[in-house]
């Protein structure tokens, strides 16, 4: 641009004829008359389409495999929260157990300890007792005092084999509320007992008294029946009764899980982030 009389004179760019005023192209070569900059901006090393495929490959497996931890622990915290029983406890309460005899067996209990490949037996050797403890509780729906013993399944045979009793053979519940769950007896057809529970030194653990009696019982390896009497070994035992297990690893193994879980969901997310989403500047 020039100026010529006082006037601002331009020249075409490509050519260097005058531009007529106001003109948008050079007239001689067809040129614009303002040409557009065009700002190239320089790769500053942002990641490859390969790192971003390997950065959401790991995190999503990182994520996905977080899933069941999660689940998993989060389930176990749950179920052992539903059926908390106070102090470590948990199990259910509130069922009926009933007979016409002057015995009530449970379930047969076969406790056995299998090999566990872990930790050396020097670093770690735990007892029975140390993973599990079992609690019965029961109150008599009649206001009978009541006796509650555990028996190695040999005793209970010698003892009470020629005895009148009734032995819960199943036991289903639709739902942990459910008072009144499935239960089904066999009837042992003998004679009357003539001895009451107290007085026998046959028992692997026992409790005893009136209201509500609480035994628990660190279990050993064999098998053992529970029994169930009116205290003064009369017939007719209506019980109110309530099962449940310290197992202190579970706690320990649900909350191993759901932390686990929060690891793997938390780097994932920052890897993804991370490698392939976080936008650069």
């Amino acid at each position: 641009m020039e100026k010529e009389n006082g006037k601002k004179v331009y020249y075409c760019r490509k050519c260097g004829s005058v531009l007529p005023p106001n003109s948008e192209f050079c007239e001689s070569c067809g040129a614009p008359r303002f040409e557009s900059e065009i700002t190239y901006v320089k790769n500053r090393g942002g990641p490859s389409n390969t790192w971003k495929a390997v950065a959401i490959l790991i995190g999503g497996l990182m994520i996905f495999g977080s899933l069941p931890f999660l689940f998993g622990g989060g389930a176990l915290m749950g179920v052992t929260d539903l059926l908390d029983q106070g102090g470590g406890f948990i199990g259910v309460d509130n069922i009926d157990l009933e007979t016409s005899t002057q015995l009530l067996m449970g379930k047969e209990l076969d406790i056995v300890i299998d090999d566990i490949d872990g930790l050396p037996h020097w670093m770690w050797e735990p007892d029975l007792e140390d993973l599990v403890t079992l609690k019965i509780k029961a109150e008599s729906n009649n206001g009978k005092p009541i006796f509650i013993g555990i028996i190695e399944a040999d005793d209970a045979i010698d003892f009470f084999g020629e005895a009148a009793y009734e032995q819960i053979t199943d036991f289903r519940m639709d739902d942990f509320d459910d008072r009144h769950p499935y239960i089904e007896y066999r009837y042992h057809s003998g004679e009357t007992l003539n001895v009451t529970p107290t007085e026998l030194n046959i028992w692997a653990s026992e409790v005893s008294g009136s209201g509500e009696q609480i035994l628990t019982w660190s279990p050993e390896t064999g098998n053992f029946w529970l029994v169930i009497m009116n205290m003064d070994g009369s017939p007719d035992v209506d019980v109110d009764v309530g099962m449940g297990a310290k197992v202190p690893i579970l706690s320990v193994i649900g909350q191993g899980l759901f932390v686990g879980g929060l690891v793997l969901l938390a780097g994932g997310i920052i890897i993804v982030y991370f490698g392939a989403l976080k936008p650069r500047n």
